[in-house]
C-alpha cells in the first residue's frame, strides 16, 4: 500500500505531524512505532489498575482561548479535556526554603520581592528577561515553519536580539543576582528540560518558565489520550499507527528519501517489511536519523556529514531514574493538593545534576515528585519521584535483557529508590507510609522504550551551543526526508509539538503555514461516529459470551473480524474499553476467530467497568497480537507462577505446549472460590499444580502466598526456566528469592 508520507515514531512530533497532514490536507499517514503502546513518551503504562504517565508531568499554555490549546483541540478533534493543576502547581524545597510558583505571574513576582527585598530590582527584570527571550525562542519556531524564503529575515532578527538568549542560565543569573535561595529557586524547574544552569542555554529556560506563569494543566484522564485522540484523525483519512514496528532504515534512491525499511514484530516472527512514500518524516531524535537510519557514506553521507557534526558537537542530553508508587490512599490525606514539588539538599543544582555517586549510593541530591492520579482525576492513586543523571552508570548492565539484568542490578534500583523515596519524605511527611507498591526505572528502560540513544529523552541539550549551531530540522540536506519532535523544536511536550508543526509545514509546502494556521483557527471537524475502515491489526469485534468465573473475575469471548494470522501463546490483546480507553490483556485463547479473554474486576477502572456493564453483542475494536511473551526453546524445565488473571497467557500456551508432564504450575489466590485452575472449561494443566490459598486451608493446598510456597513446598529451582504473570507486587516479591534460588532464567513481560 503506498502511502502520502510516513512518519517514523509516534511520539507528540510525530503525531502532530501525523495528524496535522491528515486533518489538514486528508493524507495517507503511515506511522511507525517501536514500542507496542503508541505515545511515546506521552504514553502511559499500568499495573494492577494504577496507571503512571511516563513523561508528561504538566502543560502550560492550554487555557481556553491559548495558541497550543487550539493545536490540541484539533488534533484531537475536540476530545481531548484538561485538568487545572492547583494555583501553586511547583513548590521548592530546599535548605532554608519553602515557596511555590502560583499561577499569577505578578503574584509570584511579588512573592518573591517579598522573601528578597534587596533583590527587587532585578527580579522585575528577570521577568521582563524572561518574557523577551521566550519571544526570541518563538522566533526560531515560526522560522521553521514558514516558506524558506522568510527563514532568513527571521534568523537576523534572531542574531540581532540573542545576545541574552544564547549565555547559560548560570551566567545570566551571577550577573544580576547575590542570593544563593534566590538563585535556587528560580533554576528549581531545571529539569524541565534536563540540564543544571551551567549547561543550559538561558533561551531554554525563559521558554520552559514563560510556559508556565500563567499556570499549568494535565490532560484529564491521564496523557495517554493525547495518542489516542491525535490517532483517530489519522485512522480516519486511511492512514495507520502501527505498534511494534521498529524502523531499521531510511531508504534512499538518488540521493532522496523514498521509504523506510521496519521489521514487524507483532507477531510469533520478525518480519521485515518496506514501506515507501514520497515523504518521510523521523520524530525519533537527529542522532538516530544520521548516525543509524541513514546511510554516512556516498552521497548522502557527504549531504548529511554537516548535520552529524552539528551532533557530535552537541553530545549526549540527560536521562533519569524514576521511582513510580502506587499509594494505598488519597495523598491529599497528607496535604499533598497535586502540585509538584522539587526538593534539594543543597542550593546548588549544579552539584546536584553531578552528584551521580551519591544517587548510586541511596543520597540523591535532588529529586522531583509528581502525583499523576490527582491530576488526572484516577484511581487508584499514585506518585512518581524523578532525579536526573546520565546513563553511563548503568552501561555495566545494557547488555542484559529488559526485566532480567541481575541481582546485582536490583539490589542497585532497590538502594536508588529508597534514597529518593526518603529525600521525597523529608518535603512530603507520610508519603513513605502510603505506598503500597513501588517499581524503578532507569535510563536503560528509557532506552528500551522510547530508542533514545542513552536514554537521553529530552533530546539534544539545550546548550548555548544548540542555539548557536546551524539547524537540523524540519528541513534536511536529503530531499523528501523532514525532522520533527523535540531536535526541531524544543525541550518538552509543546517543544516537541512545535517541531511536528514545522515538520508539517514543511510538508505541505509553499503553502503550508497558512494552511495549517487556518485550519486551526477554525476549530476541529465533528467526526464522531464516522465510520472508517481500521488499518491492519485493527479488528471489529462482537461480544459473544461473558461469564463470571469468581466474585471479581469473567471470562470474555469476542468474535473477531478478517483474519488474526499468526500469534505466539503469551501474547496480549488490546481491548477498546470505551471513550479513547484501551486496556490490555493476555490472551487465553485464540481459535477461529474466538478470543477468549480473562477480565478482572478488582481495580474498579474502566476496564472493570466495560466488562461488568457490557451486555452480550455489544460490537467494539481489538488490536492484536501485542508483546513478545512466550515459551522458550532451552529444553529447562518449567515453573509457572501466576496469581489471578495472571493465569490466561499459560492458559494459552499449556493448550500449545508439548511435555507438560514435566512442568510445575503455582497459582495464588485467596480461597477455592477464586481457583481459576479449577473453573477455566477445557483448562490443559502441567503435570504437578500447587494451589496455594492465602485465606483457606484445603486438604492438597498450600496454605500461604505463592511466594511462600516457593520457599517451602519442595519446589526445585535449580536450572530451571521460571515464568512470571500476575500482580506486580507479587511478580517483585518472587524475584529477590528467585535471583538466589539458581533458575536458568526468570522470564516476564510486564506491559
Amino acid at each position: 500500500m503506498m502511502y502520502d508520507a510516513i512518519v517514523i515514531g509516534s511520539g507528540i512530533g510525530g503525531l502532530t505531524t501525523a495528524g496535522l497532514l491528515a486533518r489538514v490536507a486528508g493524507k495517507r499517514v503511515l506511522v511507525l512505532e517501536r514500542h507496542t503502546e503508541p505515545g511515546g513518551l506521552t504514553h502511559t503504562f499500568r499495573r494492577d489498575g494504577a496507571s503512571w504517565d511516563v513523561g508528561v508531568h504538566y502543560i502550560g499554555q492550554v487555557g481556553p482561548g491559548d495558541r497550543t490549546r487550539a493545536y490540541f483541540d484539533y488534533l484531537s478533534g475536540g476530545q481531548l479535556e484538561w485538568n487545572r493543576m492547583p494555583e501553586a502547581y511547583d513548590r521548592f524545597v530546599y535548605p532554608g526554603i519553602d515557596l511555590s510558583a502560583v499561577s499569577d505571574p505578578e503574584q509570584y513576582e511579588r512573592t518573591l520581592i517579598r522573601a528578597f527585598p534587596d533583590e527587587a530590582a532585578a527580579v522585575s527584570r528577570y521577568f521582563k528577561d524572561v518574557r523577551r527571550t521566550a519571544a526570541w525562542t518563538t522566533l526560531g519556531f515560526v522560522g521553521a515553519m514558514v516558506p524558506p524564503r522568510f527563514a532568513p529575515a527571521l534568523n537576523l532578527l534572531q542574531r540581532l536580539t540573542g545576545r541574552t538568549a544564547t549565555s547559560t542560565t548560570k551566567d545570566y543569573l551571577d550577573a544580576r543576582f547575590r542570593s544563593p535561595e534566590l538563585k535556587a529557586i528560580l533554576t528549581g524547574q531545571w529539569g524541565d528540560y534536563g540540564l543544571p544552569p551551567s549547561r543550559s542555554a538561558f533561551a531554554v529556560h525563559a521558554m520552559i518558565v514563560a510556559h508556565y506563569l500563567d499556570g499549568a494543566w494535565f490532560p484529564r484522564g491521564g496523557s495517554a489520550r493525547i495518542a489516542r485522540t491525535f490517532e483517530k484523525g489519522i485512522e480516519q483519512t486511511g492512514g495507520a499507527v502501527r505498534v511494534a514496528h521498529e524502523v531499521t532504515e531510511i531508504l534512499t534512491e538518488g540521493g532522496a528519501a523514498v521509504g523506510v525499511r521496519a521489521l514487524d514484530r507483532r507477531g510469533p516472527e520478525t518480519h521485515e517489511r518496506i514501506h515507501r512514500a514520497p515523504v518521510v518524516v523521523s520524530a525519533i531524535g537527529a542522532p538516530t536519523t544520521f548516525q543509524h537510519l541513514l546511510p554516512t557514506d556516498g552521497a548522502v553521507g557527504r549531504a548529511t556529514a554537516r548535520a552529524r557534526d552539528t551532533i557530535r558537537r552537541l553530545g549526549a542530553g540527560s536521562s533519569a531514574t524514576t521511582v513510580y508508587l502506587r499509594l494505598k490512599a488519597d495523598p491529599r490525606t497528607i496535604g499533598v493538593d497535586g502540585g509538584n514539588v522539587w526538593v534539594g539538599r543543597g542550593l546548588d543544582h549544579d552539584a546536584a545534576g553531578t552528584s551521580e555517586r551519591a544517587l548510586l549510593e541511596g543520597e540523591p541530591q535532588e529529586v522531583f515528585i509528581s502525583f499523576p492520579s490527582l491530576k488526572s482525576g484516577q484511581e487508584p492513586h499514585t506518585a512518581e519521584i524523578v532525579s536526573f543523571c546520565s546513563a553511563e552508570p548503568f552501561h555495566p548492565w545494557a547488555h542484559r535483557p529488559r526485566g532480567n539484568r541481575g541481582p546485582d542490578y536490583s539490589a542497585l534500583k532497590e538502594r536508588i529508590a529508597s534514597g529518593m523515596l526518603a529525600l521525597a519524605e523529608s518535603a512530603v511527611p507520610g508519603l513513605t507510609d502510603l505506598v503500597d507498591y513501588m517499581e524503578i526505572s532507569t535510563p536503560l528502560t528509557y532506552e528500551d522504550y522510547t530508542a533514545h540513544p542513552a536514554g537521553a529523552f529530552y533530546g539534544l541539550p539545550a546548550t548555548p551551543l544548540r542555539y548557536t549551531s546551524p539547524s537540523l530540522g524540519p528541513r534536511t540536506a536529503v530531499p523528501g526526508l523532514l525532522l520533527s519532535g523535540q531536535d526541531t523544536g524544543s525541550e518538552g511536550v509543546v517543544g516537541a509539538m512545535m517541531g511536528g508543526v514545522a515538520a508539517a509545514c514543511q510538508a505541505l509546502g509553499p503553502h503550508g503555514y497558512s494552511m495549517i494556521s487556518r485550519a486551526v483557527r477554525s476549530g476541529p471537524e465533528k467526526r464522531v461516529g464516522r465510520p472508517y475502515t481500521l488499518p491492519d491489526g485493527k479488528h471489529r469485534a462482537a461480544l459473544v459470551v461473558k461469564r463470571r468465573l469468581t466474585p471479581s473475575v469473567w471470562e470474555a469471548r469476542l468474535s473477531l473480524e478478517g483474519s488474526v494470522g499468526a500469534w505466539t501463546p503469551g501474547q496480549f490483546a488490546r481491548l477498546h474499553v470505551g471513550g479513547d480507553a484501551w486496556r490490555d490483556y493476555s490472551i487465553a485463547g485464540l481459535e477461529d476467530g474466538m478470543l477468549r479473554l480473562l477480565i478482572s474486576t478488582r481495580t474498579g477502572g474502566r476496564g472493570s467497568r466495560f466488562i461488568e456493564e457490557v451486555e452480550e453483542g455489544t460490537r467494539t475494536v481489538v488490536e492484536l497480537p501485542l508483546g513478545r511473551y512466550g515459551l522458550t526453546t532451552t529444553g529447562h524445565r518449567r515453573v509457572f507462577i501466576a496469581t489471578g488473571t495472571g493465569l490466561a497467557p499459560f492458559l494459552a500456551m499449556f493448550h500449545h505446549a508439548q511435555g507438560l508432564e514435566d512442568d510445575t504450575l503455582l497459582f495464588g489466590c485467596r480461597d477455592r472460590g477464586e481457583d481459576l485452575t479449577t473453573l477455566i472449561d477445557d483448562a490443559v494443566l502441567p503435570g504437578r499444580v500447587v494451589r496455594c490459598l492465602s485465606r483457606e486451608t484445603v486438604t492438597g493446598s498450600f496454605r500461604g502466598r505463592v511466594t511462600d510456597a516457593l520457599a517451602r513446598a519442595d519446589i526445585d529451582l535449580t536450572g530451571a526456566d521460571v515464568y512470571l504473570c500476575g500482580s506486580a507486587a507479587m511478580v517483585a516479591d518472587c524475584r529477590p528469592f528467585l535471583d538466589r534460588a539458581g533458575v536458568a532464567d526468570i522470564l516476564t513481560e510486564p506491559y
